[in-house]
């Protein structure tokens, strides 16, 4: 006989998205749920005959094509949508039952009941067996740079349009796109072409970003780490320019065919504009591609700065220049910037003086006041750094490369350590094991890696009879390019 079902151990499948995704409808159900609660003067039903579950949504809608377009609709703008639908799904309301309608749609989506604090909705978490609590906005009211107050949507606003469609909103560049297509279709250009150019704007921003640290970089060598700072940059631009490529090109073709096929000059003038903007747009990105292309030379252009001969700073001497305009000061003034000046003399590292003699001569040390030459500044001149020959035989790294490569095409997760543990086990001599750790870590750069299907990453610290430091796990490559993100 079977176990009851008490007796059985049930796997419980992690629902939680889902059930984030249901929860997140509670609001707009709930108003739903509540229609009797509201009437008029007359005691009938206020919301009778309405649909508030299309109305909410509709809202949310509307905000979210404001805050693409022109950064958040007003409580008024919001108020005259809604009792536009309003209007047209029951008729014989007076103009006050409207906007009380708009109003109670408002505050269903901003908790207003609860002081607009955020919705808290219980949920059964299956992975721990708990029961936990969701917390969520559906929608803000905030004030733009011009202090104007606007609604918006929130994310969790933009997961009840869009999420159950299984489409991602965390990027803005998504709705820009969903919304162009929205205008379109409805013949709305100038809104559209308005929005197009906001789309073009972005690429401009990716480039704007990219240029910054390049020239930060250059400016200031390692203040400007390429993994930390420029590598989330470029992967940003790579995605940016992939999503729009293919959305755009079709776009295009479509505004062409829409363009062939209409009479109306005003609707085809329109259309030629928002097809300009498009074409603009593209251009800004193919030069954005440009741009991701040229990053890692420009950087290393940069990074060469550092190795620089630099000219002399052209400090003022104290006793031809400093010491007698301040001594033109009244003494009040100069006491009143005692500190700053005394503060000022102070160097970053004291000099190390062994005995009072030493002491006077630096104090007595006089420069000749320093010229500039020229405004060209050559920077000095980089020297080549000397060739380091390999220290192994070629037969030597013939044979390792052959043993290296048969363990790092067998599919398995290898580290240094491991590698040379099995070298010895395996009876390689001394000498071939330390050719191995020689390769292994200039594997760690990837234009320099033999395997470039794997990705070194550190992994802690290790210590062999042959060489320690640390270690290294290798990795593939998409794991790797993970990991840094």
């Amino acid at each position: 006989m079977s176990e009851p079902p008490s007796a059985r151990s049930i796997d419980l499948v992690d629902l939680t998205a889902h059930q984030r995704n249901l929860l997140l409808l509670k609001p707009i159900l709930r108003l739903d749920l509540n229609k009797m609660a509201h009437s008029t003067e007359d005691n009938v039903s206020l919301l009778e005959g309405l649909d508030t579950n299309y109305l909410c949504l509709a809202a949310l809608f509307f905000m979210m094509e404001g805050a693409a377009i022109n950064q958040g609709y007003t409580r008024t703008d919001v108020q005259e949508h809604v009792m536009a639908l309003v209007a047209s799904m029951r008729e014989g309301l007076t103009d006050a039952n409207r906007l009380r309608v708009a109003g109670i749609v408002i505050d269903a989506l901003s908790n207003a009941p609860n002081k607009y604090a955020s919705f808290e909705e219980a949920f059964f978490h299956a992975p721990s067996g708990e029961t936990r609590y969701i917390k969520f906005k559906l929608i803000r009211y905030e004030p733009d740079h011009e202090d104007i107050f606007r609604f918006t949507p929130t994310e969790a606003g933009y997961v009840v349009l869009m999420g159950m469609l299984d489409l991602e909103v965390e990027d803005y560049q998504i709705l820009i796109e969903k919304m162009l297509v929205h205008l379109i279709e409805n013949g709305r250009f100038e809104q559209a072409l308005e929005l197009a150019n906001r789309a073009r704007l972005l690429s401009i921003e990716h480039r704007q970003k990219i240029r910054d640290l390049i020239r930060r970089a250059a400016r200031s060598p390692g203040t400007v780490n390429w993994r930390d700072d420029i590598y989330p940059q470029l992967s940003d631009a790579r995605r940016h320019v992939e999503e729009r490529q293919t959305v755009d090109h079709a776009m295009m073709e479509s505004l062409s065919v829409k363009i062939r096929s209409l009479d109306n000059e005003s609707a085809v003038a329109s259309l030629q504009r928002l097809l300009r903007q498009l074409q603009s747009a593209n251009l800004q990105r193919m030069r954005l591609l440009t741009d991701i292309g040229a990053a890692g030379d420009d950087f290393l252009k940069g990074q060469a700065a550092g190795f620089r001969a630099r000219r002399r700073t052209g400090l003022p001497d104290l006793d031809h220049e400093l010491f007698p305009k301040l001594m033109q000061k009244p003494a009040g003034e100069i006491a009143s910037h005692a500190e700053e000046l005394l503060l000022s003399f102070y160097p970053a590292v004291p000099p190390k003086v062994f005995d009072l003699s030493s002491l006077f001569e630096l104090l007595l040390e006089r420069r000749g006041s320093y010229e500039f030459d020229s405004d060209d500044d050559d920077g000095g001149e980089i020297e080549e750094f000397p060739e380091i020959p390999n220290p192994f035989p070629d037969e030597l790294i013939g044979k390792i490369l052959d043993w290296l490569d048969a363990k790092m095409h067998s599919g398995s997760e290898w580290t240094i350590d491991r590698l040379i543990q099995l070298a010895q086990a395996e009876g390689l001599t001394f000498l071939e094991r330390k050719a191995i750790a020689y390769e292994l870590f200039r594997a760690y750069a990837d234009s320099e890696s033999r395997y470039p299907h794997l990705h070194a990453v550190v992994d802690g610290e290790f210590e062999t009879s042959v060489v320690s430091g640390d270690n290294l796990r290798y990795v593939s490559t998409e794991e790797g390019q993970d990991e840094q993100q």
